[in-house]
């Protein structure tokens, strides 16, 4: 099963899909405004996009030095020193 990401903008709803060929259970929160992974090929999903509740999300990009991201200096709300 692949997934593609999607922001979603209808009503707070939650599905469970069967998918693959082991019709497998696959359960989703769907919250507006938010990112959401549902199975590109399935029809919820197409009926969702024709909808125009589904978008697709912009890719994902990860932080260039992830140790940066912890520290005090770039840390929201940190006190500075000596306060």
């Amino acid at each position: 099963m692949n997934l593609t990401r999607y922001i979603y903008s209808g009503p707070q709803s939650a599905a469970s899909l069967r998918v693959g060929d082991k019709r497998e259970l696959f359960e989703a929160q769907l919250y507006p405004g938010k990112p959401v992974e549902l199975p590109a090929d399935h029809e919820y999903t197409q009926v969702l996009i024709a909808l125009k509740h589904l978008k697709p999300a912009p890719p994902v990009s990860e932080p260039v030095n992830p140790a940066a991201a912890g520290s005090s200096e770039t840390r929201k709300g940190a006190k500075a020193n000596g306060s």
